[in-house]
């Protein structure tokens, strides 16, 4: 048996519009945002207490009070929306602030939210690669060799190794006994690079302490979403817009002279037969164009190509409510196709008084 494909409405402009796929991308984002939340930098990043080798008020910038923090730190700038006149140099401008202001919560989602997402992915993936901004391979130093003597730690030299991605491993825990340590540290260091899993790379990258996900999948199912099949259902629109459809304005003319008969049309039979109609979408640039405007109600001359849908359009219905609706509709699409020909009034009536007498 065939598994059912999950869908979900959404309603913009009050058209409904049906879409493959039932990820919300802003659920997904604000569930990542809380659990990153959840763990506190005195949690993951312990201090040593004083007396142990903790220092008293010491010199260094602010510390972000939570992961989430560290994450956002840490992706500062790289990527800022087109045409913005800040890039991020400043330091206050972030991807991640622009993705949840202006992304995470629409509806439907156009081709510049989702070229932003995709760069994102991008970067994100790209400091996989980089000796610096790949949160694995962060170095730490400490003693070659230790050991306990009598319940005291010995270090028998100076000499110093490398570990990764964080310094919280069997050393710091000999060494400071009485700091409580986060379940699952062990696997926060590594001797070796690119295979520590600290915070920060599970925060964006994913892992034990993300078990939804981190910050890469919730974009990555967010960007398969923004590109997931829409097909709309085109209740509040003008008749004028839906005139401009190639499709709608070919089919009323084709179909007029069925539905016009002693001299006026067949308002109520014309409407039902256009709204049971399924009208074949396209990925023709002017028709994404088109059918953004009819769906968010915005005029045509607001609809670039950064800002249609980024939903492709396999195909769309009609749904118009009342009959002066329809009389506006097939007006506007002779109007827009002045070779068409409508129904000649002049010529029925004549016709009927030929019968009359």
């Amino acid at each position: 048996m065939t598994k059912k494909e999950k869908k979900s409405i959404e309603v913009v402009n009050g058209n409904p519009i049906e879409i493959t796929g039932s990820f919300d991308l802003g659920a997904a984002f604000a569930k990542w945002k809380e659990t990153a939340r959840k763990y506190k930098t005195s949690d993951i990043s312990p201090k040593p207490p004083q007396g142990e080798g903790g220092t008293k008020n010491p010199k260094q910038k602010v510390i972000p009070k939570d992961l989430l923090g560290q994450v956002t730190n840490h992706v500062t700038s790289s990527v800022a929306r087109a045409n913005s006149p800040n890039k991020g140099s400043t330091g206050i401008y972030t991807v991640l602030n622009d993705i949840e202001k202006e992304i995470v919560n629409k509806q439907i989602f156009t081709e510049l939210d989702k070229d932003i997402v995709e760069k994102f992915i991008d970067l994100l993936e790209s400091y996989l690669s980089h000796d610096t901004l790949n949160p694995q391979n962060i170095v730490f130093k400490r003693p070659v060799k230790f050991r306990m003597v009598k319940g005291k730690l010995q270090v028998p030299s100076k000499e110093k190794t490398e570990i990764f991605g964080h310094y919280l491993d069997d050393y710091f825990k000999a060494r400071y006994p009485k700091v409580k340590l986060m379940a699952g540290y062990e696997k926060w260091s590594s001797k070796e690079r690119n295979t520590a899993e600290p915070p920060l790379y599970q925060a964006i990258y994913g892992g034990d302490m993300f078990p939804n996900g981190g910050l890469l999948e919730v974009l990555k199912d967010g960007l398969e979403k923004m590109k997931a099949p829409a097909t709309p259902t085109l209740r509040k629109v003008s008749s004028d817009s839906l005139a401009q459809i190639p499709q709608v304005k070919s089919w009323v003319i084709k179909n007029s002279k069925r539905f016009y008969k002693n001299g006026k049309y067949n308002l109520t039979g014309f409407r039902s037969e256009l709204n049971s109609q399924n009208f074949t979408g396209s990925e023709n640039a002017q028709f994404k164009r088109l059918i953004t405007a009819a769906i968010t109600g915005k005029k045509l001359s607001s609809i670039t190509a950064k800002n249609t849908l980024s939903h492709p359009i396999p195909k769309f219905k009609i749904e118009l409510m009342t009959n002066n609706a329809m009389a506006n509709l097939i007006k506007n699409s002779y109007i827009r196709s002045p070779r068409a020909k409508a129904p000649d009034t002049k010529k029925d009536e004549v016709k009927k008084w030929f019968v009359i007498l």
